[in-house]
């Protein structure tokens, strides 16, 4: 059993050792807890329990659904809100990285207020927990034959929970079955595809059977050859999927309208809640949703598809991830990883550039989005080399990667699976991938720093402090300055969560005290997450990943010391604020002139710490004429994908909102209302990165 339940003095924890989760909610004095059969609960747990408490506060607010003893919803709380009810059955259900479920047996009270939400009984309290389950549940085998991939691809619908509009939400669609490449098709027993009675027919080649992997999941949909892109249903349904702006563009459009029309769809049924993207899309369209509901997907489709894409393409939220995958057979064990985000899957488009032009584009980017270009001492200062490290040069010692740089795709995450190495965006890895399968939980996340370089101590300090001072999710925090190969070797093969590495690198190892380590020469890597922070650091993560490492941030082209320091002491916040190593630089990069030269490198949904809620968010204050504007930026993670939402928590707007995405904007005039709003959050304020306890507004 992964969830387990236990009381550490007032503290009641709500754990997922495999996927890494936690809840941690507040009783009024300590408590004794006893294990109980979930059959209580309306919906399906993994673990129960009795708690010996009259109330329990989770330290942040969630929307809060309350149901009766019969699963139906009797109020939904708003972020300032009461509620009390007579003795009865009630079931609560919080959003958690665990998903989380209060049961009562007696009278019931629930406060929320923006930052808290406590409930309270004069009877009986339960709580229980459910597994997001992450991880694939098995393997599917296959061939490079295309028709037989066909088959593999059309099994990844069989971990979907259910064919309803409610696949949309990100917990009842399940990590797809992996893919490995062998001598014959197996399929293993269970692994179907789900038979929601629709089909898609493509020519039996990997250049359309790739692209329309993530359709078939999401619809449960069997891949079929056929001689014409089509989706085909029941009673003469049929769509063509081949539209005028080309195959690849109309598969990826019908994915993201059908989703947006299912979480539409889903407010009629199990959670009616009040979803602001149905009001843009009503603003569009003329369909009956609740009708649509109780429809079959063949009849769903039909009047979905009967939409032109663009009338509604304003009402699409921002997509988690986009996939350039290139159509060899070995790109097939990606697929199930990509499959999990709902990525757009095309084939690789892009133009080769030079570390010349990445250094020079993401100095203008910068000096673009700040108005203002960093001084000449500061472009020209130390570098990040080790055979560079005084004075401005365009490359380290050694060969750099052939670096390309893909066409823009609009998505939070761009990966790249195919030749060369991609330029703002993550290189695959299925290394990465299977290593975090692996990986072994332990009770606290260990953090390794590393520091192998005097001149550069002002981020390892900034490290040391961040990750040694939290008291929610404590860290085992371990610190190494000027370390020897060996001693860097053994750190490598510790099992460790996270390493953070300030130093000089080159193509053939990290530089110490007595020679260069290389990470591809190792026989075993211990680390999961990593954060190379030295020059052209890119091969030694790619061999950090290969031995045993799951992600990680590494560097593509020389970098100015002083502008990596201002990238790495970001990273330390947003990754110690629950930030993936994709959200956090996509954040950090901000903070400096050489950001443009980082990428992510393996799983760029891996994070370090988890957050305080779902996916990384940080709150964006800036000047707006007598007053403030706010908004609140929800990037994705491995639990934030399509089909999740969220509610803003400033202004005075309560409605669910699909996410990952930007919220607001909001305008104050009042700061004090301000600060007592965004109490707690992540800041980018002035362009700086903060605590907003440090923000002076």
């Amino acid at each position: 059993m992964s969830i387990d339940i236990a009381t550490r003095g007032t503290s009641l924890h709500v754990t997922d050792s495999i996927e890494q989760r936690q809840c941690v909610l507040r009783m009024p004095e300590p408590a004794a807890t006893e294990s109980i059969d979930g059959d209580r609960f309306y919906f399906p747990v993994d673990a129960a329990a009795r708690i010996d408490t009259r109330s329990v506060t989770l330290g942040s607010y969630v929307a809060t659904f309350v149901r009766d003893g019969d699963g139906d919803v009797v109020a939904q709380m708003d972020r300032t809100d009461e509620l009390s009810l007579d003795p009865g059955e009630y079931l609560i259900e919080l959003e958690q990285p665990v998903k989380l479920y209060v049961r009562i047996e007696g009278s019931l009270t629930v406060e929320t207020n923006g930052m808290t939400t406590t409930v309270s009984t004069g009877g009986d309290l339960f709580v229980a927990g459910r597994s997001r389950h992450n991880h694939p549940a098995g393997t599917i085998t296959t061939t490079e034959d295309p028709r037989e991939m066909m088959r593999a691809v059309s099994a990844m619908s069989s971990s979907l929970k259910t064919t309803s509009v409610e696949r949309s939400y990100p917990t009842l669609r399940g990590h797809p079955p992996e893919i490995e490449l062998g001598d014959e098709l197996a399929v293993p027993d269970g692994m179907a595809a789900a038979d929601a009675g629709v089909r898609i027919e493509v020519p039996p080649q990997l250049r359309f059977v790739y692209p329309v992997a993530p359709l078939a999941f999401y619809l449960g949909a069997e891949v079929v050859p056929g001689n014409v892109p089509r989706l085909v249903g029941e009673a003469g349904f049929s769509y063509r999927l081949d539209g005028p702006d080309g195959f690849e563009a109309t598969v990826a459009e019908t994915l993201k309208q059908t989703l947006l029309f299912d979480c539409v769809a889903r407010t009629e049924g199990f959670y009616a809640v009040d979803l602001a993207e149905r009001e843009d899309v009503d603003a569009a369209v003329d369909l009956d949703w609740a009708d649509l509901y109780g429809r079959s997907l063949s009849a769903r489709l039909d009047a979905y598809l009967s939409i032109p894409y663009d009338r509604i393409a304003d009402c699409v939220p921002e997509w988690k991830t986009a996939g350039y995958v290139a159509p060899d057979p070995e790109n097939a064990e990606l697929l199930p990883y990509l499959i999990d985000d709902l990525a757009t899957i095309k084939t690789p488009a892009g133009e080769p550039t030079t570390a010349e032009q990445v250094q020079t584009d993401s100095l203008f980017d910068f000096a673009r989005a700040a108005d203002s270009a960093p001084s000449t001492d500061a472009i020209t200062g130390p570098t990040r080399s080790a055979t560079r490290a005084t004075g401005r040069a365009q490359a380290p010692q050694g060969p750099l990667p052939d670096l390309v740089e893909p066409e823009p795709t609009g998505a939070f995450e761009t990966v790249w699976a195919d030749d060369g190495v991609p330029v703002g965006a993550t290189k695959a890895s299925i290394d990465g991938y299977r290593n975090g399968l692996e990986h072994t939980p332990s009770e606290e996340i260990g953090v390794t720093v590393v520091v192998n370089d005097e001149g550069m101590t002002e981020e390892g300090d900034v490290a040391q402090e961040v990750y040694g001072d939290d008291a929610e999710f404590p860290f085992d925090l371990r610190v190494y300055r000027n370390l020897t190969t060996d001693r860097l070797k053994a750190v490598l093969e510790t099992e460790r969560e996270f390493l953070h590495y300030v130093g000089h690198i080159e193509a053939d190892g990290f530089e110490c005290t007595d020679g260069r380590l290389d990470a591809r020469d190792l026989d075993f890597v211990g680390v999961d997450a990593f954060f190379l922070n030295g020059c052209a650091s890119y091969d030694q993560g790619m061999g950090l990943l290969e031995n045993g490492a799951t992600g990680g941030v590494v560097t593509l082209t020389e970098v100015v010391n002083s502008g990596a320091t201002r990238v790495g002491k970001a990273m330390v916040k947003l990754l110690n604020h629950g930030f993936s190593l994709n959200a956090a630089l996509s954040v950090a990069s901000q903070q400096s002139f050489v950001g443009g030269q980082y990428s992510v490198v393996g799983n760029g949904n891996l994070d370090v710490v988890q957050g305080d809620g779902l996916g990384g968010i940080i709150t964006e204050i800036s000047s707006s004429g007598d007053g403030l504007e706010v908004v609140v930026h929800i990037y994705p993670d491995d639990d934030v994908t399509a089909g999740a939402m969220a509610s803003p928590t400033i202004g005075s707007d309560i409605r669910q909102h699909l996410v990952p995405g930007t919220l607001g904007p909001v305008y104050y005039t009042d700061t004090e209302k301000l600060r007592e709003d965004v109490e707690g959050d992540l800041i980018k304020y002035d362009g700086e990165i903060d605590w907003s306890s440090n923000i002076d507004l």
